[in-house]
């Protein structure tokens, strides 16, 4: 018996330490963890400091560095803090500036536009305006300034701003708004000039010419005829000249209008050519018109000027090409709903342009090559006015050129349809009209 209870005191010995074991564990295990989770902790403390270091050192350096005016101001328009740039756009040193309410450098025309702006900024509405510092010296600096609101917690308590010094660029700005009035001016009064005096050499010459006219069918002998035909052409080509300038002082005015009216296209490209075919066949060349017969027989636009353009084509290539052939070209281009674009060319086997001068033909005053002037003639005015009416009547006009071997220039523009007219059958389709030669 003694045996037995002995057995069992010693079983209960036994379980008390080896609850005391456990326990002793279990109690180390969670102080572990314990200081496992407050290194964590501190770790991720010491993470978080750093960050916010450095967040608050690349402010500190966006806000020292900026190349704008960086301030701050309180709820009362007070001055906080304000960066280098801050003081040398507006005189200031920033310990002056800390305290002082902005309004102070402000010229006293903006203090209420201003300040409407600082009173939105409160609201949480972000602002960008312009105005004008006044320097202790007097000098002022126009600024462009953008306003934002600082909030924290929920809650406005200052105002942040960064402000550009635009005093160079608005000035740069109004010289050349100067600059370019006086030249719209200048050119105006260039246009006016040509003009006024196209006019008086015009109406002289229109008188010579007509006198001439009634001497050639006077009765002249040979020789007598001979010069009185030569006074006809020279007049002709001042005549030509003179118009050429009008027509170029009227573009560069924006005098120049285009009119929209039925026309017939064909006739109006085929009696173009018919007016250089005799000058072209005293220098043995073949003038040709070949017409699409998709191009409708009764479009809308300005006879008037196509015709213009076309003729001017035409006479450089007759001027430009010693000897081969002339072909004359219209084709449709597109066709819409209420318009069809279509594309003249006038194509010869003249001398021919380089790549570098083709890019001065169609400037006034200019030819390709200046020796051109003294070899033909011409004063460069009649690709340039191509080119004026051509973008006058919504098209465009471009040249390709092979030196020795001819040059092909061609425009394209748009021309209307009209619903209804004699030619035009119930669909609309057109009447097809042949080539011409």
């Amino acid at each position: 018996m003694r045996t037995t209870g002995r057995a069992r005191d010693d079983g209960r010995t036994a379980a008390v330490l080896l609850g005391t074991s456990v326990g002793g564990h279990a109690v180390a295990g969670y102080l572990w963890w314990r200081l496992r989770r407050a290194r964590a902790a501190l770790r991720e403390l010491d993470t978080t400091r750093r960050a916010a270091a450095e967040t608050g050192e690349r402010y500190r350096s966006l806000f020292q560095y900026h190349p704008s005016a960086v301030f701050s101001l309180d709820l009362e328009g007070r001055f906080v803090e304000a960066n280098p740039a801050a003081e040398r756009v507006s005189g200031y040193a920033a310990r002056d500036l800390i305290g002082m309410d902005f309004a102070r450098l402000l010229e006293p025309a903006q203090v209420d536009v201003v300040g409407a702006a600082f009173l939105e900024i409160l609201q949480r509405r972000a602002q960008q305006l312009e105005t004008v510092v006044v320097r202790p010296d007097g000098s002022m600096a126009e600024v462009s300034v953008t306003g934002l609101p600082i909030v924290v917690d929920d809650e406005v308590v200052g105002v942040y701003g960064v402000a550009e010094d635009i005093t160079a660029r608005n000035r740069m700005q109004r010289e050349l708004t100067r600059t370019r009035r006086s030249a719209e001016q200048a050119s105006e009064a260039k246009s006016m000039f040509l003009a006024n005096v196209s006019h008086e050499i015009r109406t002289p010459l229109t008188a010579v010419m007509a006198t001439t006219e009634l001497l050639v069918d006077s009765g002249l002998d040979p020789e007598q005829e001979r010069f009185a035909e030569a006074v006809q052409r020279s007049s002709q080509r001042l005549l030509r000249l003179v118009d050429d300038i009008l027509d170029l002082s009227a573009i560069e005015a924006g005098r120049a209008t285009v009119h929209d009216v039925d026309l017939d296209l064909t006739n109006v490209v085929g009696d173009a050519v018919a007016l250089v075919r005799p000058v072209a066949a005293e220098k043995g060349l073949t003038v040709s018109l070949g017409v699409d017969p998709d191009l409708p027989r009764h479009l809308t636009g300005d006879p008037e000027r196509l015709a213009q353009v076309v003729t001017n084509l035409l006479d450089n290539a007759v001027k430009f090409t010693p000897e081969g052939r002339i072909r004359v070209g219209v084709e449709v281009a597109e066709t819409r709903a209420s318009t069809t674009k279509v594309v003249v060319r006038v194509e010869d086997t003249g001398i021919g342009i380089t790549e570098e001068q083709q890019p001065r033909l169609f400037q006034a005053f200019s030819q390709g090559d200046p020796s051109i002037t003294r070899r033909y003639g011409g004063t460069g005015l009649g690709l340039a006015i191509c080119k004026q009416l051509v973008t006058l009547m919504g098209g465009s006009i471009w040249v390709s050129s092979i030196p020795g071997e001819g040059s092909t220039f061609a425009f394209a523009v748009p021309l209307g349809r009209p619903e209804s007219g004699p030619g035009v059958g119930p669909e609309g389709g057109p009447e097809v009209g042949p080539a011409v030669s």
